[in-house]
């Protein structure tokens, strides 16, 4: 099996399990403001990262994966469909790239109905796809491949494009990846894919922001009406990491969200 750069993540909301038969219904925000929930029950996020999922598995190692993490209780499972690993210019496992010439306006359809086949399978497992539209690289490169691709104009229709494609299907946006915001243009970026996906998705799906290690998305977009909850970064290779600290100064923001550990 391809090698995935998989870690496991496990967010503790303090919340029951959901049962089994809630796990293909509409996941919103509760009516405190506090937790997320399926059809009025409390649920509970056991996600497993699996950044690369689209662009380096073919479809019966996705498959496998899948079922794999459904039989140990996970929920949700986070990947990008621009992926970090050079996803621009290094082709899946098929031989296709994301995008034509590299313009997020134009997608190359052969590359994306294997990330439908991902998503379809995950529905047919009970998983929820916490689907991130890109890695951070691509609108701040900061390190890593790149190149940067996005504008607020093209980032708002390639936002349209991939929220109508999944309008109907069991995701929750998770916009950033590993990128904190660190210039108007980068802010008007994530507003304008925010604006695209929510136009088309019709409102069916969670959106959140994940930023990078130590860092908090209440710091970047905490009263934007798209980001239904928060989420944080702990960071990696650190020990005793007062995660409770972000918890307790989110809590204190109005308008109360949700805040998970991402």
């Amino acid at each position: 099996m391809t090698t995935l750069r998989v870690s496991t993540i496990i967010f503790f909301l303090s919340l029951c399990f959901c049962k089994q038969d809630c796990l293909a219904q509409k996941i919103t925000i509760s009516s405190n403001n506090r937790y997320l929930q399926a059809e009025g029950t409390p649920f509970f996020y056991l996600g497993d990262t699996a950044w690369e999922l689209f662009h380096r598995l073919n479809r019966e190692e996705a498959t496998e994966y899948l079922q794999n993490r459904a039989k140990k209780g996970f929920n949700v499972i986070q990947a990008v469909v621009l992926a970090e690993l050079d996803g621009l210019n290094t082709p899946n496992a098929y031989g296709d790239l994301p995008l034509i010439d590299n313009d997020p306006t134009k997608i190359n359809n052969d590359y994306f109905e294997h990330v439908d086949f991902i998503v379809n399978k995950a529905e047919e497992l009970g998983l929820y796809i916490g689907m991130l539209p890109t890695w951070g690289d691509k609108f701040n490169k900061k390190w890593g491949v790149g190149p940067e691709i996005f504008t607020p104009e093209n980032a708002f229709i390639y936002g349209e494009i991939i929220g109508r494609r999944y309008q109907n299907k069991p995701v929750i946006w998770i916009l950033g990846g590993d990128r904190n915001i660190e210039t108007d243009e980068h802010k008007a970026i994530i507003k304008a894919m925010a604006s695209g996906i929510k136009k088309e998705d019709k409102g069916n799906h969670l959106m959140t922001y994940h930023p990078m290690g130590g860092s908090n998305s209440a710091q970047l977009f905490h009263e934007e009406k798209w980001l239904n909850f928060n989420m944080f970064q702990s960071g990696h290779n650190k020990q005793n990491i007062p995660n409770y600290e972000f918890n307790l100064s989110n809590l204190r923001l109005l308008p109360l969200k949700p805040t998970i550990d991402g």
